[in-house]
């Protein structure tokens, strides 16, 4: 009887680094400070005012379509079970970052929020297995692109591994489903479709990765084909 308490209280344990307390998974979301519906396009140029990595930042109109798929672009959103803001941080992450509850978090300005999520997203660029995706070019099927490697570490850079060890997007899928494939392809498809960025080539489509410690793009790269998250502290 020992052991499994002893084991149900590692697992709640567990459940409380992704939403600080086991009811809060049952929770029903909630609104902080005003409701708004920013478009991918206002997303875009938050990101492109951001820190982060300038080789994600390629294909910041797609990201812009990512905020519009995690958030419907709601700054104020809690989703009831982990997650706040335009790109659904979860409560840890938000602690780590940016210092403050996520109730406070969800009041703060769209650039705070993505100034935010560009630190931790830029903090998984440097993990293995966004490393790995970048040198592949492809995996199954899809280019690797901004949005592919946002999606890789906005769902966890451990699930992303499961799925590239696996090599098949069916690698690795959230609660709902949701694989990171399944991400990135949403966040192309709700990108601006009149996005600008000043660097026009930057809208037309996926970019390419600097690969093997070349200064230059990849040239003939192949083209591309055609909710809540639970994740561990650290993970998105």
């Amino acid at each position: 009887m020992y052991r499994f308490y002893s084991k149900l209280s590692s697992v709640l344990a567990a459940g409380l680094l992704v939403c600080n307390s086991v009811t809060a998974a049952y929770a029903a979301g909630a609104q902080y400070c005003e409701r708004t519906d920013y478009s991918a396009q206002d997303i875009t140029d938050a990101v492109k005012n951001s820190s982060l990595h300038d080789e994600l930042k390629t294909t910041s109109c797609s990201l812009g379509g990512l905020g519009r798929f995690e958030s419907g672009g709601n700054k104020g959103v809690y989703n009831g079970s982990c997650c706040t803001g335009i790109f659904q941080l979860n409560n840890t992450n938000i602690k780590n970052y940016a210092g403050m509850s996520r109730s406070e978090f969800g009041c703060q300005s769209l650039q705070f929020q993505v100034d935010t999520w560009a630190k931790l997203t830029n903090d998984g660029y440097n993990s293995a297995p966004v490393k790995q995706l970048i040198q592949m070019g492809t995996f199954d099927g899809q280019k690797v692109d901004g949005s592919f490697i946002a999606a890789c570490i906005q769902l966890g850079t451990g699930n992303c591994q499961q799925m590239v060890r696996s090599g098949r997007c069916s690698g690795f899928s959230d609660i709902n489903g949701t694989t990171i494939c399944d991400m990135a392809k949403n966040a192309r498809s709700m990108a601006d479709a009149s996005c600008h960025e000043g660097d026009t080539a930057a809208c037309l489509g996926p970019g390419d990765f600097n690969t093997g410690g070349d200064t230059k793009l990849a040239s003939a790269a192949p083209g591309p084909t055609g909710n809540d998250i639970n994740v561990a502290s650290g993970q998105v």
